[in-house]
């Protein structure tokens, strides 16, 4: 009894037994609905396992298939459900699930693997461009895909319009989409650019707009609009800008005449940049193309002296104002860029000083009678100075510049005769050769002073031959002729022109004229011959002078001839590079002959013409013996009293190879004594 007793109290302890009265009450008897047989403190009616002390209401629930807390769930919100990880990716499929209290191997809680074959994806990977959904958002690729641009013209650089989304770059696709052309290979952004009116490297920048610009051009001021330029100003640019050239060696971009390879002109300046002034000139142009004479041609005016518009068009000058001139009449026929021969062909009796001086130059301007030359002129040409030209006769003469002249057998190339304002002069050049063929020739013999004319009627004496200072006097000084020249003095030389006294006395210009006859030696004075001028070099230039005219005595008689002296020659000028004369009298500038006579107590004859003028420059000449004639011409010497002869003309002939030698040489001096007659009076190389 006292052990129940005891076990009672410590039951009643655990529980909480009322201890003012016994365990139970002498009234109340337990059930066993009542009872707590697990001893969790809920009785069996309560607990809904009264066997197990874990098991009743208000117990944590445990995950162990059990109601532990009575509520007739068992494992509520403690178990998971667990999908299966079948590619260890931590990372379950959706569709293959369970539910478990704790997650075991190949089971996780996630349910979000797209593919629980494959380790490498599951929603935490990374996306690769694989054609895949590797982090199972819906999306394949989404992030790593690559544009790939069009790359037509295979440079490297693709069109930003033609593009596609790609892992790898598609043939013909590159990931530059920088090119601005992709249909040529040389534009793109790393081309150079070049001058062409395209942007070759994408910069939007053309040409000159752009700085990287690599072949622009370096364009040279060009002040005086001739085609050649200078340093002085440049501009770098593709095309020239207006007053721009792409040369820088102009000497002298102030005057438009000075250029690399211009014509050299005859104005003291270095006209083409070689470092020389009025250099090799004597060739000139060749812009008046070829000639070929088959025919007998005058070159500066008709044959009858007419005044035309031929290539060696000649007018009378009448002012020089500086590098101004005027003419006689409009310049028909001349034009700027021609050459022209300036040269004092005769003054008065008491003004002839400046007679033979003459220049060449080049025209730069033309306007009615008046020419603009491209240098002062710079000889005098009137008698003082040039501002007074008052009793001169001075000519302006174009220059022909021929290629080549040919001259075939039987025709003459000349120029009309002196008719005391034009003529008597020829002058030209050519870049080629002048070929003069044996029986043809170049002449102006008997063209230039006139022979003195006859008297007018019976017993008058004749006149003295034409000369530098102009006609001769003559006839008598009165009505009646008792003392013919003896009271006037004819029979004194007009300068060159021979005198006249019944007979005439020769012309004169080089030397070797002689007087005519007297009528009646002892009573009356024999003519004189002209008197010498000029000089070897022909550094100016003169025609020959006129014989003296016989007079016009005795009756008419059948057979008589009175007329005038032999005219003088002219004056004959050209160079070439090569002169070819293959026949004697090739050129010729001779004195004329006369065949005037006339009657009275005796026959007398008139006086001949002198010889007149020749230059010649060719850096090769070759030519047979007496090509070249300035001889004076005959008297009349056929009958009882003779006229004078003529003086011979002056010779000059500049040569580097002169008749297959070279200049200065004896060789060369031989051949060119043996081709002139006279003789050369001086020989040099040209200038």
């Amino acid at each position: 009894m006292r052990e129940s007793t005891l076990l009672l109290g410590l039951l009643c302890t655990a529980i909480g037994c009322r201890t003012d009265k016994s365990p139970f009450d002498e009234d109340e008897v337990p059930t066993k609905s009542s009872l707590d047989e697990d001893g969790d403190g809920f009785a069996a009616d309560e607990d809904c396992n009264d066997n197990d002390d874990t098991i009743y209401p208000s117990a944590e629930e445990l995950c162990d298939d059990i109601d532990n807390d009575c509520d007739g769930d068992i494992d509520e919100d403690l178990r998971i459900t667990l999908y299966s990880d079948s590619d260890g990716d931590g990372f379950g499929n959706p569709d293959v699930s369970e539910t478990a209290c704790q997650a075991t191997d190949g089971w996780v809680q996630s349910n979000t693997d797209c593919d629980d074959e494959d380790g490498d994806i599951f929603p935490d990977a990374d996306e690769r461009c694989d054609d895949i959904d590797n982090d199972c958002d819906g999306d394949i690729d989404e992030g790593v895909l690559s544009e790939w641009y069009a790359d037509a013209d295979d440079d490297g650089y693709g069109d930003p319009d033609v593009l596609l989304a790609e892992c790898n770059p598609p043939s013909g696709y590159v990931s530059d989409n920088t090119d601005c052309d992709d249909g040529t290979a040389d534009v793109n952004p790393s081309a150079s650019e070049v001058c062409n009116d395209i942007d070759d490297d994408c910069d939007t920048l053309i040409d000159d707009e752009d700085a990287d610009l690599i072949d622009a051009t370096t364009w040279y001021i060009d002040y005086d609009s001739d085609g050649f330029g200078s340093s002085s100003y440049t501009v770098h640019s593709c095309d020239a800008p207006t007053g721009y050239v792409g040369t820088d060696d102009d000497c002298d971009d102030t005057d438009a005449s000075v250029y690399p390879s211009a014509p050299e002109l005859y104005d003291d300046q270095d006209n083409d940049c070689d470092g020389a002034a009025d250099e090799d000139l004597w060739t000139g142009t060749g812009i008046d193309g070829s000639l070929s004479v088959s025919t007998d041609t005058h070159l500066s005016t008709d044959a009858s002296g007419t005044r035309s518009e031929p290539d060696a068009v000649a007018y009378g000058l009448l002012t020089i104002s500086g590098s101004s001139l005027t003419l006689d009449a409009d310049a028909d026929g001349l034009s700027t860029g021609d050459e022209v021969m300036i040269i004092n062909l005769q003054g008065s009796s008491s003004q002839n000083s400046s007679v033979g001086n003459y220049e060449f130059a080049h025209i730069v301007g033309v306007s009615g009678d008046q020419i603009e030359l491209a240098a002062s002129l710079s000889k005098v040409y009137g008698e003082n100075d040039n501002s007074d030209l008052s009793d001169q006769i001075i000519i302006v003469q174009r220059v022909p510049h021929y290629t080549d002249v040919d001259v075939y057998a039987g025709a003459t190339l000349t120029t009309s005769t002196w008719n005391g304002e034009v003529g008597a002069v020829l002058a030209f050049r050519a870049t080629g050769t002048v070929w003069v063929e044996e029986g043809g020739s170049i002449s102006v013999s008997a063209m230039g002073y006139a022979g003195g004319d006859t008297g007018t009627n019976q017993d008058d004496d004749g006149y003295q031959g034409e000369s530098v200072g102009g006609q001769g006097i003559g006839g008598t000084p009165s009505s009646t002729s008792v003392s013919y020249n003896e009271v006037i003095a004819g029979y004194l030389a007009n300068d060159g022109g021979g005198g006249c006294n019944v007979t005439g006395g020769g012309g004169e210009y080089g030397g070797g004229a002689t007087g005519g006859d007297a009528w009646y030696p002892g009573l009356y004075t024999a003519p004189d011959a002209g008197t010498e001028y000029g000089d070897s070099e022909l550094a100016q230039l003169f025609m020959g002078s006129g014989g003296g005219g016989v007079w016009n005595g005795g009756t008419d008689t059948v057979g008589e001839d009175p007329g005038p002296g032999g005219h003088g020659g002219g004056i004959l000028y050209f160079g070439a590079a090569t002169v070819m004369l293959d026949g004697q009298g090739a050129v010729a500038s001779e004195g004329g002959t006369t065949d005037h006579w006339a009657a009275g107590t005796f026959t007398y004859g008139a006086g001949g013409g002198a010889g007149g003028s020749v230059i010649i420059l060719a850096d090769s000449l070759e030519l047979v013996s007496d090509a070249i004639l300035a001889e004076g011409g005959l008297g009349q010497s056929s009958y009882i009293r003779a006229g004078g002869d003529g003086g011979d003309g002056r010779v000059r002939i500049d040569c580097h190879t002169c008749g297959g030698y070279a200049q200065g040489t004896t060789e060369a001096e031989a051949a060119l004594d043996a081709g002139s007659s006279p003789a050369p009076g001086h020989s040099s190389t040209p200038e």
